[in-house]
């Protein structure tokens, strides 16, 4: 999503609630979609090894004679807001007693003739905590998929070391429990507190992959212990790790769900974390988005580092919930795009619903607006409204912000270089998006146009490409544009009976 900087009025106000809901914890942000289109380019045959004989990349040669076209994957989803915000951001910490920081900026908040677009950027930073006994009390189950296919490309390895990773960043007195499922579940870890950890580092050990994929079983197991020691004041959370689609038992990812809902509505939150491309990516989601926590997906050793390294913290600790802005902008403002998210568009004005807010997250919305107009200055109002957990109160921020007509008759868009990152990666992921749509309805030219045209972009304002978190992701973009480029290549060569 897209969003600008620069305020100029700022009004805090506490509203304090005499009824207190229960309040659940949830990760700060899911990585999923940029770690699972990145796995899927990466899996996908190269120049240098080409998977089988049908696949021909554009740097070889392409025979002419019934060679069936190589195979283009497509992006199971490109969830725009998660590229987006997949590096930290550089924002300002909130203030003392702050749960939330609000910074709205605009990439140039002048607008000239002959660019009458506009970039805001709406950005979110909680507190990092020092002290891990800030945190709220944690129930933590770990449901760990142990089926057959667990042995594959060295998942398991990657699970484990995931694992032993979190039990570093974990405290003495967490309550901590592991279940186990293959073709049934058990209990490996009965639930006690962490201590030393080594009962957890020997529950690691023994974990073996084989058998089926009973995933339900695991799940409603996992529940059934988290609700043996449920704490009020607590974070009571479930953890499931698995790589495949359940085989075994209860396999409707309808009743799944359902089932998985019960839990969540009495207060047992539950994160995913996919391993490996074999899975049932709608469901994990599903499940996450129900149980009020966040879908990851590990493809690499980059991803243990994301999810058990950098966002652990987040996994435990909320800080605000039932989080909404609203974009209120009058005549003269055309809204063009909001980057990601599901906003909620009436007349003036754009609403989105956030999830969750945990510590230590850093998130942008990128939006790009149009003026109809030279003559006036545009107002824009930003309102932010959320439950503070730890003050328990809802609390509602709005920030002023004014576009301005601009002296001269050409202006930088981007003059703010956080902007200008962000929205650059926006619009990148935007492409893919894009380029998915295009690719399923069969249309492979234009889906390449997408690409090629914000890769272009990109280059333009980086041209040494100098931002490794831009060029993260670009890397992921220019995957999918060097195959289809070989697709389009292949497939003109066919049509035309190999004819140079």
């Amino acid at each position: 999503m897209k969003v600008y900087r620069f305020f100029e009025v700022l009004v805090l106000v506490p509203l304090c609630l005499c009824s207190v809901n229960s309040v659940s914890a949830q990760q700060s942000g899911s990585a999923a979609s940029v770690s699972r289109s990145r796995a899927i380019v990466s899996a996908a045959p190269t120049a240098s090894a080409p998977a089988s004989s049908t696949y021909y990349p554009s740097t070889t040669s392409y025979p002419t004679y019934n060679a069936p076209a190589p195979e283009f994957k497509i992006p199971e989803e490109v969830a725009v807001e998660e590229f987006v915000n997949y590096h930290k951001h550089r924002l300002p910490l909130p203030k003392w007693g702050q749960a939330v920081a609000m910074d709205t900026r605009w990439g140039n908040d002048e607008f000239s003739r002959s660019q009458r677009e506009a970039v805001l950027q709406i950005g979110f930073t909680t507190a990092e905590v020092n002290e891990r006994t800030d945190l709220r009390p944690l129930n933590l189950v770990l449901v760990i998929d142990k089926s057959g296919s667990m042995a594959d490309d060295d998942k398991m390895s990657r699970v484990k070391e995931g694992l032993r990773t979190m039990l570093t960043r974990l405290r003495p007195n967490d309550l901590i429990s592991i279940v186990t499922f293959d073709y049934r579940a058990r209990v490996l870890l009965p639930s006690s507190r962490l201590g030393d950890g080594s009962a957890m580092r020997h529950a690691i050990d023994c974990l073996v992959p084989d058998g089926a994929t009973n995933l339900h079983s695991g799940l409603m197991l996992g529940y059934a212990e988290a609700r043996k020691h449920f704490q009020k004041d607590a974070t009571n959370r479930v953890i499931i790790l698995t790589d495949g689609i359940a085989n075994q038992g209860v396999t409707n990812p309808s009743r799944i769900a359902a089932d998985s809902s019960m839990y969540n509505k009495q207060g047992i939150d539950l994160s995913t974390i996919g391993v490996g491309l074999e899975l049932n990516n709608d469901l994990l989601r599903t499940l996450a988005r129900s149980g009020r926590g966040l879908y990851h997906f590990i493809s690499d050793y980059k991803d243990i580092d994301k999810v058990f390294v950098n966002e652990v913290q987040s996994l435990i600790s909320s800080v605000a919930k039932n989080v909404t802005v609203r974009i209120e902008y009058g005549p003269g403002l055309q809204l063009e795009k909001i980057y990601g998210y599901a906003p909620t568009n009436s007349n003036g004005s754009v609403s989105i619903v956030m999830d969750d807010m945990n510590n230590g997250l850093t998130q942008v919305i990128m939006a790009k607006f149009r003026t109809n107009s030279m003559n006036n200055a545009f107002p824009v109002k930003v309102r932010l409204s959320y439950y503070d957990v730890k003050r328990k109160c809802v609390v509602e921020e709005v920030q002023d912000l004014r576009l301005i007509p601009a002296e001269s008759d050409s202006c930088e868009l981007l003059a703010d270089v956080e902007v200008k990152k962000n929205f650059t990666i926006a619009e990148l992921a935007d492409s893919l998006f894009e380029m998915s749509g295009f690719a399923r309805r069969g249309n492979h030219s234009q889906a390449q146009n997408a690409l090629d045209a914000s890769v272009a972009t990109a280059y333009r304002r980086y041209p040494n490409m100098e931002d490794q978190d831009i060029r993260f992701i670009l890397d992921i973009v220019q995957g999918y544009q060097r195959d289809l480029k070989a697709y389009n290549e292949y497939n003109r060569k066919s049509s035309c009976g190999g004819c140079r």
